[in-house]
């Protein structure tokens, strides 16, 4: 699915349409969505990191 988004550095009527799971880059990159008719993506969490023992660390 393809979301539609637009940059404030760019005229009106200039938008883009982006696939859905890169829409998060985007929106780093200044763009903002337009019109949403896809679901709410949900991002899982991720994993907790463990701590390195003394000897992994030499």
């Amino acid at each position: 699915m393809t979301v539609r988004m637009q940059h404030s550095g760019l005229p009106d009527g200039q938008d883009i349409n982006v696939a859905d799971i890169s829409v998060a880059a985007y929106e780093r990159m200044g763009w903002t969505v337009v019109d949403s008719d896809a679901a709410p993506k949900t991002i899982p969490a991720a994993a907790p990191s463990r701590r390195r023992t003394a000897e992994e660390n030499s």
